[in-house]
């Protein structure tokens, strides 16, 4: 006798198998999509538009605005995204070791990589961040942290099911926050801001992938008449 819920599992197996495939692929179309932005930066198509958006937002200054921007921009820092967004991932989610690990990694990892981008790149800096001795310029390490914690945390909440009506759009507006503040401090150009979101968008689906191999596995229950006893069949933790 076939057990009751083999189908059943087998097909939940295949959704798994699917979605850890369409991460793969949209891990490596964001990185091909990166290059690109990476390649038009270093061949001065983005200029024009850095120098537009720069003298646009230098003409609004405002002490209030500043003073605003100066605070939410810490919300990118490395030192203040991986507890943060660990620390967010524990309460929510309850989250094992294992989930509060990887939030920590992918913000801490997406710095470390954005440093060694910075090198090969090496595009100046708007005069602000001249000014504060910065060093290179793109992409924006804190526009890749948020964007890539942003995307864990809303997977996550979107798998488990656990209020992605909130975490999705107040994620977003974190990304989008504290992206304009980059520019508007005047520390980055628009284009690090673009790249930083769209390589802190490839690093966030790869550890998105990392967390559907590393998530606990869900049980469920055979048909003990068909012999299987207390047996249990698992597939993937929603």
């Amino acid at each position: 006798m076939k057990l009751r819920f083999e189908k059943p599992w087998r097909e939940d197996r295949r959704r798994e198998q699917w979605l850890l495939l369409a991460l793969v692929v949209g891990c490596f179309a964001l990185a091909y999509a990166f290059g690109k932005v990476g390649s038009e930066v270093l061949e001065g198509e983005a200029t024009p538009l850095d120098h537009a958006v720069r003298q646009w937002m230098l003409a609004r200054e405002s002490p209030p605005v500043h003073a605003f921007f100066s605070v939410v921009t810490f919300l990118g820092a490395k030192e203040v995204l991986a507890p943060l967004g660990a620390l967010i991932g524990g309460s929510l989610f309850r989250g094992t070791k294992r989930l509060i690990a990887l939030i920590a990694f992918c913000a801490l990892a997406s710095a470390e990589f954005v440093a060694l981008l910075k090198r090969d790149f090496r595009v100046g800096r708007p005069a602000g961040g001249l000014e504060e001795g910065l060093g290179f310029s793109f992409p924006s390490g804190h526009a890749t942290g948020s964007m890539a914690v942003a995307i864990v945390l809303s997977y996550v909440a979107i798998r488990r099911r656990i209020k992605p009506r909130l975490i999705v759009p107040v994620s977003a507006l974190v990304v989008l926050l504290v992206g304009v503040s980059r520019v508007y401090l005047d520390v980055h150009w628009t284009s690090d801001v673009l790249g930083g979101w769209v390589v802190g968008a490839a690093f966030g689906v790869g550890c998105c992938a990392l967390y559907e191999l590393v998530s606990p596995r869900k049980t469920y229950p055979v048909d003990p008449g068909g012999g299987g006893g207390d047996a249990a069949r698992s597939t993937g933790n929603m």
